[in-house]
């Protein structure tokens, strides 16, 4: 019987996330079984294909040249087994899903004005709306895009500049008429990334009465008059004043995928439709 005829496509599965996690202790674990069935996979996948795909130094399992060789066409064979899948339950189902990664203020912000015209061209797709704050969905494929404000890191995603957001900080025009400006009081936001300090940096020495990590609950915490705080111009409402004083921020908003969803046409066209609503 051919080689091919013989392997068995979780073998390769294991192989792969042995390759990415380097230690049958961490694979076992993401793929929920004892660490033995990682080594017995690999093992038998050896036999089969007649190749010493591993060197064992310590604990870490690293590719040895034949393995090298192999892990692309694996990676390949990964990429075409999941279209497969994907093509068979497009074809089962008349609604395609799309998982989309947002914070709460893109979605509130960016992302709801636009689905009345979503809807208008892609009755087809159901798009769902997540928020995780890190990457990670992508790789467990709990999410097909991701809005985020960061480049990944990782090679296996990709990245497209939609737009800046902008921005500035604001108080009630009644606060900022009322209070003396040696009695502001202002508010902290914990965010992550290079914002965080920022943030922190614009914030020092200056009294702190509230800290928050979400945009609504500071525009909310700015119209009723707590202070001074910092928001996207998008959250900016009729009472509220920019304060000149201070530096405003911009920072880009990436569409994030990773690369083997791009072959899917209801993602295409769901990237294709933010990068139309969204690019500058």
């Amino acid at each position: 019987m051919h080689i091919l005829m013989r392997l068995d496509w979780n073998d390769i599965h294991y192989f792969l996330l042995l390759v990415e996690k380097q230690t049958l202790t961490a694979t076992a674990e993401a793929l929920g079984v004892e660490h033995s069935t990682v080594a017995r996979r690999i093992e038998r996948l050896e036999k089969q294909l007649n190749l010493h795909l591993f060197d064992r130094i310590n604990k870490r399992y690293l590719l040895t040249a034949a393995g090298e060789r192999l892990y692309p066409e694996a990676k390949k064979l990964q990429f075409n087994i999941r279209q497969f899948r994907q093509t068979a339950e497009d074809s089962q189902q008349a609604v395609s899903e799309v998982l989309l990664s947002v914070s709460p203020f893109v979605a509130h912000a960016l992302i709801a004005p636009l689905l009345p015209l979503f809807y208008q061209r892609f009755s087809h797709i159901r798009l769902v709306l997540t928020s995780d704050p890190t990457l990670s969905s992508l790789h467990q494929r709990q999410a097909d895009i991701a809005l985020r404000i960061t480049l990944p890191e990782q090679n296996d995603l990709v990245a497209r500049r939609l737009c800046n957001i902008d921005y500035r900080w604001y108080g009630h025009q009644d606060y900022l008429a009322d209070t003396p400006k040696d009695a502001w009081q202002y508010l902290g936001l914990h965010l992550g990334g290079t914002q965080a300090k920022w943030v922190e940096e614009q914030l020092a020495e200056k009294p702190v009465c509230f800290v928050c990590n979400d945009f609504q609950i500071m525009q909310t915490a700015i119209v009723h008059k707590l202070g001074i705080g910092l928001l996207p111009c998008d959250y900016r409402t009729e009472a509220m004043t920019a304060l000149t004083t201070m530096p405003s921020l911009s920072t880009p908003l990436y569409l994030i995928m990773h690369e083997d969803v791009r072959h899917s046409q209801s993602v295409r066209d769901v990237a294709d439709f933010l990068v139309e609503g969204l690019g500058e």
